[in-house]
């Protein structure tokens, strides 16, 4: 028979039974379990005895698999709390995996934009009259690598792509 997580513990139940050997008129009274033979005595006991016995095994089971449940839950604990502070140790400035791969991928544009811009200036510097077509397919080679970290300078590249190809 299960019982419920709130089923009285082995000493309750002793001691509900005793409580129920006392209030019975027959118990205590001398005299009274005499008129049993020893037999029927002994065959009583011995019922009640595998009775409580199975009980005591069915609590323990149930308290063998309560202890099971509870270290499993204490498990799963000490998992999400270590989890928690792993995370809470991985500081902002280390960063994750993806953190670094943007770091680089941002890295890399300004970089990108800067040779670009660096080679438009110079080449101004040197000729005012520096053909404005062949400066604009340089910038876009500088750009090209980088486009797809942003959406805006994606629809730039696009937009003078589309200019150069046109003619101006």
């Amino acid at each position: 028979r299960k019982r419920s997580r709130t089923s009285p513990s082995l000493l309750g139940v002793c001691r509900a039974r005793a409580r129920g050997r006392a209030m019975d008129p027959a118990y205590g009274r001398p005299g009274a379990l005499a008129s049993r033979s020893p037999a029927a005595q002994y065959e009583e006991d011995r019922s009640r005895r595998i009775a409580l016995e199975r009980e005591l095994e069915e609590l323990q089971a149930e308290s063998e698999r309560g202890k099971m449940v509870l270290d499993g839950l204490a498990e799963k604990i000490q998992s999400l709390r270590a989890e928690v502070e792993r995370q809470r140790r991985t500081k902002p400035e280390r960063g994750c995996a993806s953190c670094h791969t943007v770091t680089l991928q941002v890295d890399a544009a300004a970089q990108s934009l800067l040779g670009s811009a660096g080679h438009v200036a110079r080449t101004l510097l040197r000729d005012m009259g520096a053909d404005r077509a062949e400066l604009l397919a340089t910038v876009l080679s500088y750009v090209e690598p980088v486009k797809h970290l942003d959406p805006d300078l994606d629809d730039l590249y696009a937009r003078a792509s589309a200019s150069l190809r046109d003619g101006g």
